[in-house]
């Protein structure tokens, strides 16, 4: 696992209305690969965690990108 402790580099795509995604299932059902979703969380106090899809604890939504993850990058960004 990488963590990166700086704001997520990649344009966030959201649903057409620029909600997240409700779900994982959410994000594929508008054509998205399940390397290219990503799951925000609220992490410690004010940061924002982007992390691999499968994660649900304090989840506020996904989001996809054009770019494609390992599967074991993390960005953590401050509010």
């Amino acid at each position: 696992m990488t963590t990166h402790f700086k704001e997520f580099p990649f344009e966030e795509i959201k649903k057409p209305n620029g909600d997240y995604f409700d779900s994982w299932q959410d994000a594929k059902d508008h054509g998205f690969d399940d390397d290219q979703i990503w799951s925000v969380i609220h992490g410690d106090e004010d940061t924002f965690c982007y992390c691999p899809p499968h994660h649900f604890v304090n989840h506020i939504g996904h989001i996809a990108t054009h770019e494609r993850h390992d599967g074991k990058t993390y960005y953590e960004e401050e509010l």
